[in-house]
C-alpha cells in the first residue's frame, strides 16, 4: 500500500472561493465555528472555510483534464471518463438516470427475484464495470443507491476543510463588497421604448470576500486505484492502465494544490493566492497525514510523526517507508524544494520508486 498525504499554507486575499446562500442581494461567504485554545482555555470564533466537497469537486475536474493529458500522450481512447464528469457533474452513477449502458446491462441482471446470494455477485460487477469505464468513480469513489441492488465506493482522496491557521486567525476577515448591475440605455419591450420613469433603477448587490491564510490537508491511496472494495477486492485494470491512472491522480494533485486550481466565483474574483509552505510525505504500508497546517510547527510535528511511525512499524517487525518533501522551510532529512513546481515534481518521483 502507498499513499500520498501532502499539508500547505496557502495566503489567499480577497477571495470568494466558497459560497453559501444568497439572501437578498447578498451573496454569502462560507464560515464555520472553530475552537481555538488561548492562554487560559479555548475561544469559539466563526472563520471563513473551504468546504471539503468543494476541494474534492476541484480534484475531480483536474483528474478529467489531467487524464485527457495522460491519455492522449499515449495514444489510448477512448478515455475512461463517463459523459457527466466531462462536463464536471461528478453524479457517477448515483441513480438509473445516469448509468452508462455496460451498468445498465448489469442492473438489469439484479431485477426480478433473484437468490441473496447473487445479490453480491451483481454489486461486484457493478463495482467492476464502473471502475474499468470511470477514473473518476474509481478516484472518487460513487454510490448507486437504487433498488434493489445498492453500490458503493470509498473515495480514494481525502480532503477536510479548509480553515485559516491559528497564528494567523484573528486577521482571516469577511467583508460584502458592492457592485451594481446597469440597466441598458434603450431597453425596449414591444410596446415600444421603456419611458425613463418606469426603467428600472441600477441593481445594486453585494457579494462577501474574505482574506486569510488557510491550512490544507489531502491525501490519496494509490494502491487501491483499480482494485475493487465493496464486496472482495480484487485488481481489475492491467499494469499499464493502473500506472496511468496513477500519473494522472497526482498530476491533479499537482493541479489543485500547486497550481491552485479550486474553488468557486474565480471569473470575477480571481483571488490573490501564494503557497507559503508545503510538506509532503510518501509512506507505505500505512498512510502518514501530515500534522494539521493550523499550526505553526506543522512540517517539524509531520517530520517527527514520520520518524516515531517508522519506528513504531520496526518493533512490529513491519517494514516501513516514509519519504519527506518539503517546500518553505529546512529540516534535516527532508528532501528540500526550491519552488512549489519542484516540490510536485519530487513527490512524484519519489512516489513512483516506492510503486
Amino acid at each position: 500500500m502507498v499513499y500520498v498525504s501532502l499539508a500547505g499554507r496557502v495566503r489567499a486575499n480577497i477571495e470568494a472561493l466558497n459560497m453559501t446562500e444568497t439572501i437578498g442581494n447578498v451573496s454569502r461567504r462560507r464560515r464555520a465555528p472553530y475552537v481555538l485554545k488561548i492562554e487560559d482555555g479555548y475561544k469559539l470564533v466563526y472563520v471563513p472555510v473551504i468546504s471539503g466537497e468543494s476541494i474534492a469537486h476541484a480534484y475531480q475536474a483536474n483528474l478529467v483534464e489531467a487524464t485527457k493529458l495522460i491519455y492522449s500522450k499515449e495514444g489510448i481512447s477512448p478515455l475512461p471518463i463517463d459523459p457527466w464528469a466531462e462536463r464536471n457533474e461528478m453524479i457517477k452513477f448515483t441513480d438509473e438516470k445516469h448509468l452508462i449502458n455496460e451498468l445498465q446491462e448489469v442492473v438489469n441482471k439484479g431485477k426480478g427475484k433473484i437468490k441473496s446470494e447473487d445479490v453480491e455477485k451483481i454489486q461486484h460487477e457493478f463495482e467492476k464495470v464502473a471502475i474499468q469505464k470511470s477514473i473518476i468513480a474509481d478516484i472518487g469513489g460513487f454510490l448507486y443507491a437504487e433498488k434493489p441492488i445498492s453500490v458503493r465506493r470509498t473515495s480514494l482522496f481525502q480532503a477536510g476543510y479548509v480553515t485559516p491557521v491559528e497564528d494567523a486567525i484573528t486577521e482571516a476577515v469577511i467583508e460584502a463588497q458592492m457592485h451594481a448591475r446597469q440597466v441598458a440605455v434603450g431597453l425596449k419591450t414591444g410596446e415600444g421604448e421603456i419611458k425613463e420613469e418606469e426603467r428600472e433603477a441600477q441593481m445594486l448587490y453585494y457579494v462577501e470576500v474574505a482574506s486569510a491564510v488557510y491550512g490544507i490537508i489531502m491525501q490519496l491511496d494509490l494502491s487501491s486505484i483499480g482494485v475493487t472494495s465493496m464486496v472482495k477486492k480484487e485488481e481489475v485494470v492491467d499494469k499499464q492502465e493502473k500506472n496511468r491512472r496513477v500519473k494522472a491522480a497526482l498530476l491533479a494533485l499537482a493541479m489543485t494544490m500547486g497550481l491552485q486550481l479550486y474553488g468557486a466565483k474565480r471569473s470575477r474574483f480571481n483571488p490573490i493566492l501564494d503557497i507559503e509552505s508545503l510538506v509532503g510525505v510518501v509512506s507505505k504500508p500505512l498512510p502518514l497525514t501530515p500534522l494539521p497546517p493550523q499550526r505553526k510547527d506543522y512540517i517539524d510535528l509531520t517530520v517527527q510523526k514520520a520518524k516515531n511511525a517508522m519506528k513504531l512499524l520496526e518493533k512490529f517487525g513491519i517494514d516501513g517507508k516514509a519519504v519527506m518533501i518539503s517546500y518553505g522551510k529546512e529540516v534535516e532529512g527532508v528532501i528540500v524544494a526550491a519552488t512549489p513546481e519542484e516540490f510536485f515534481d519530487k513527490l512524484t518521483g519519489e512516489t513512483f520508486k516506492l510503486l
